[in-house]
């Protein structure tokens, strides 16, 4: 076969950031190919590079033996690459088929003004194109609903929709960014038939996908992006084995996980935080479905899982940030269910949030202030300064630099020791390894070790599984949503079945 796709030293850079880092890449014609990697990797931003969403910083992109590269999106689609998105962009007050309709424009003829007109010709296209709709509708399933806003689809009918819409252009190249993402096992099952069908159409498929068990049903082949770069490639039996691509998704072992092994729950604590069967959607998407955790005071517990798992969707239903659908959530034993954010952090639960989210132009000190801005114990408030700084001393040497001139790392300790000037009675930390290089995720975890063994409660979500399992005493893997497996973070690190959770597989 030959290469319908082909990156050649692709890259993409923001300002001092390399989002995308000389990837090559290389897709024969007929085959479903998948790029997979951790958060932050590149995956979306090499598919806006491809489509022609943004211009390359460097390299070259080919299509059917042709250089691409650089060239608008809407010249792409009129070649045959169409694409969907990973936030759904359908047109939500117009119906389903014309929506597809709108997917078949750049293959029509007609002149807008003589649709204005109401020329017999245009009408005649307008006509063929809505009989084609109509049976890429059928295509996807979704024929009986025709005339219903998409906006008040299903959330896993409007990912179908979107797909039809996608077909509509007549790709040879159709490009699908996290197809599967909010979907349930059924919807998955569903799509992964419609994906194997329309290869069998003669159209070939790239997608990102972060359903492991999709990616490892369906693909030919595998590329795994991380901070950038190409880290690996294979067929999915090899890329779920690669000893790379494991660390990549689960971490580095460290010498710190020795201390985990021997860490089980805190013995007589009373509950700190109950979680009993939480559900939290956006809109149509089930984020989270009905967990269950519970985290005693004094431990540390982690949630772990694949991106999209519904990790940061639990902290911010916690933190009163989004509203649960469902479920109740008990704050030492009494319950906060739908609580604002304001007053959850008044009764001690503070979220270090995803980004750090730090001020960038008020100084160290006044973000560290900051924290602090519901108290009025002035003494205090300075003690708690100096018991930030002796923790993170690299910003007492910056007390009076801008947020926005630290470091990623500087940053994240920033953002923690915001966090405790709140004096919490449960600390809770979103991805604090993100874009870290590996010496200051080891710093920054050495920070949350000597915040455990201080006897601080701790929720962590964390990427980086060995980490995360390294300073936790126990620990819950998510998987689209649900909990799939609880254990003590000493027989997580031992269980393969983590794995699979992140690299596709059954879980008991």
């Amino acid at each position: 076969m030959t290469a319908l796709l082909e990156t050649t030293g692709l890259t993409r850079r923001f300002g001092g950031l390399v989002a995308v880092d000389g990837l090559e890449l290389k897709v024969e014609e007929g085959s479903i190919w998948a790029i997979i990697g951790p958060n932050g990797a590149g995956k979306t931003t090499a598919f806006n590079v491809i489509t022609g969403f943004l211009a390359p910083s460097g390299g070259t992109v080919r299509y059917a033996g042709r250089d691409v590269t650089g060239q608008p999106a809407h010249r792409l689609v009129q070649q045959g690459i169409a694409r969907t998105f990973q936030n759904i962009r359908l047109f939500p007050l117009m119906t389903a088929l014309e929506n597809v309709v709108t997917g078949a424009h750049a293959r029509l003829n007609g002149h807008p003004f003589g649709a204005i007109l109401g020329l017999r010709s245009s009408r005649r296209e307008e006509l063929e194109a809505e009989r084609a709709g109509m049976a890429l509708l059928e295509r996807v399933g979704l024929a009986s609903e025709a005339d219903t806003l998409a906006g008040e689809l299903p959330y896993g009918s409007q990912r179908r929709l979107e797909i039809a819409r996608a077909l509509a252009s007549e790709p040879r190249l159709l490009l699908l960014d996290e197809p599967a993402a909010g979907a349930n096992p059924y919807e998955s099952a569903v799509l992964a038939q419609l994906i194997r069908e329309i290869r069998k159409s003669g159209v070939t498929v790239v997608l990102i996908e972060h359903d492991m068990s999709v990616v490892m049903r369906l693909s030919d082949g595998i590329t795994v992006l991380d901070h950038g770069r190409k880290l690996a490639e294979g067929s999915p039996e090899t890329i779920r084995n690669d000893g790379r691509v494991i660390e990549a998704y689960l971490g580095r072992e460290s010498g710190a996980e020795i201390r985990s092994r021997a860490a089980s729950s805190v013995s007589g604590a009373r509950s700190a935080l109950q979680l009993e069967g939480l559900q939290v959607s956006y809109g149509a998407i089930a984020a989270v479905k009905g967990i269950d955790v519970g985290i005693d005071e004094g431990e540390v517990v982690t949630l772990i899982g694949a991106n999209g798992a519904g990790k940061s969707t639990s902290l911010k239903a916690i933190a009163g940030i989004v509203r649960p659908m469902a479920g109740d959530i008990r704050l030492f034993g009494e319950r906060v269910t739908g609580a604002g954010a304001e007053v959850m952090v008044g009764r001690g639960v503070v979220l270090v949030p995803e980004g750090r989210q730090i001020f960038g132009r008020m100084s160290v000190h006044e973000n560290l202030l900051m924290g602090a801005h519901q108290r009025s114990d002035a003494a205090e408030m300075a003690k708690d300064v100096d018991y930030v700084f002796g923790l993170f001393p690299v910003l007492l040497e910056r007390r009076d630099q801008f947020g926005g001139t630290l470091s990623g790392g500087e940053q994240q300790m920033l953002a923690i020791g915001r966090a405790l000037m709140a004096r919490p009675k449960i600390l809770m930390l979103d991805e604090p390894s993100l874009g870290l290089s590996p010496v200051l995720v080891q710093q920054v975890f050495d920070i949350i070790a000597r915040l455990r063994d201080e006897g601080r409660t701790i929720l962590l979500v964390e990427q980086n599984a060995r980490m995360a399992l390294s300073v936790a005493n126990r620990g819950y893997v998510l998987q689209t949503g649900r909990i799939v497996l609880h254990d003590t973070a000493a027989r997580l690190l031992d269980n393969a079945q983590v794995r699979d959770a992140y690299l596709g597989g059954d879980v008991a």
